[in-house]
């Protein structure tokens, strides 16, 4: 009988393990099936996005995640919904958690990069770029947006290899090429930058700001008339650009068209009524039309929307010069030159 029992003992631990076993390839299946199902709709997901379908996108990303909670690629979706509503914390934490799942997703690495950006945290923003590129994400917006931040952080040498880079994987990358042209402008290359600008407008003309741009470069070729040109084509395409108006009028007074310029400096102040360079522009070109009160005028208002503004203190001692009014001259130089304007100190030596 006891031989038996243990055979009998023997048998029912046989059949417990292969229960056991039963059950954990049942349970196997069983995950594999819901990740399966969580990766259909994570599908479905991608493609209402892609349609701008995005609360009905937003919910499939739920619904896979519910199925799956380890699932990375439906948080970077998500936070990228997050991101379009502006909601910056939560898109965040979506990205945390893709990370936290899969720290080689360089995507999400990208994406964490441009949530930085817009929160002005250049610096990480700048890192976070570097590590999407470096695992992989070489799209060709990883290359421009970590352009981008290498120029906001004054690293323009790196700025002009990353938007490089950019065109080199996307040859009609317009804003690519236009940041490249400001890129160029800063390191002093005119010729270069002007050539990116008309690159940029070829591939995309309603970059309105690359006219302004390429006339900013050219003033600083000479050539004022072509910049003229160029301000004048940015109007024609916008005419609220008050910027435009600005450096177009600021031509003008170089080439001593001083009614033209009078006539654009004045848009500006009909546009942005509270813009003081205008008005400071205004003062030195009645200045120069020998319109001395009207000068002051200008420049008290250029003053009194901007009281820590050197120049206009430098211009308006000008002005009460040419009034007679030598002591408001002095007091005016004298202000300039705490602000800051060194070109105020040999006024002052005449007043005492």
């Amino acid at each position: 009988m006891m031989k038996i029992a243990k055979v009998n003992t023997i048998i029912l631990l046989s059949l417990l393990f292969c229960g056991i076993t039963y059950a954990q390839d049942s349970m196997q299946e069983e995950i594999k099936e819901l990740k399966k199902k969580s990766n259909l709709i994570f599908n479905e997901g991608v493609r209402l996005a892609m349609e701008k379908e995005f609360i009905e996108a937003h919910k499939k990303f739920d619904q896979a995640l519910f199925l799956n909670p380890d699932f990375d690629l439906p948080y970077v979706e998500r936070a990228k919904i997050k991101l379009l509503d502006n909601d910056l914390d939560l898109a965040m934490k979506d990205i945390a958690r893709a990370i936290e799942i899969n720290d080689k997703l360089g995507e999400a690495f990208y994406v964490r990069a441009y949530i930085k950006m817009l929160m002005k945290d250049f610096q990480n923003s700048l890192t976070d770029f570097t590590h999407s590129i470096q695992k992989g994400y070489t799209v060709s917006e990883a290359y421009y947006y970590r352009g981008l931040m290498n120029f906001e952080l004054k690293d323009y040498n790196s700025a002009l290899i990353d938007f490089t880079m950019a065109v080199d994987k996307k040859y009609d990358f317009a804003y690519a090429y236009h940041e490249r042209a400001s890129t160029k402008r800063m390191l002093n290359d005119y010729q270069g930058a002007i050539h990116d600008y008309k690159q940029a407008l070829s591939y995309d003309s309603t970059i309105v700001v690359a006219y302004d741009n390429m006339g900013s470069c050219k003033i600083k070729t000479g050539d004022f008339q072509g910049a003229i040109e160029d301000y004048t084509k940015a109007i024609q395409k916008d005419s609220e650009f008050y910027m435009a108006y600005l450096n177009r009028g600021g031509a003008y007074y170089q080439m001593s068209n001083y009614e033209a310029a009078l006539n654009d400096f004045t848009k500006v102040t009909e546009i942005k009524k509270d813009y003081a360079p205008a008005y400071n522009n205004l003062g030195i070109t009645k200045i120069k039309m020998e319109n001395y009160l009207g000068a002051k005028n200008e420049l008290d208002k250029a003053i009194e929307l901007n009281p820590e503004y050197a120049e206009a203190y430098l211009n308006r001692g000008y002005a009460n010069e040419f009034l007679g009014k030598f002591p408001e001259a002095c007091a005016d130089w004298k202000k300039a030159l705490e602000l800051g304007i060194q070109e105020a100190e040999k006024y002052i030596t005449e007043c005492e």
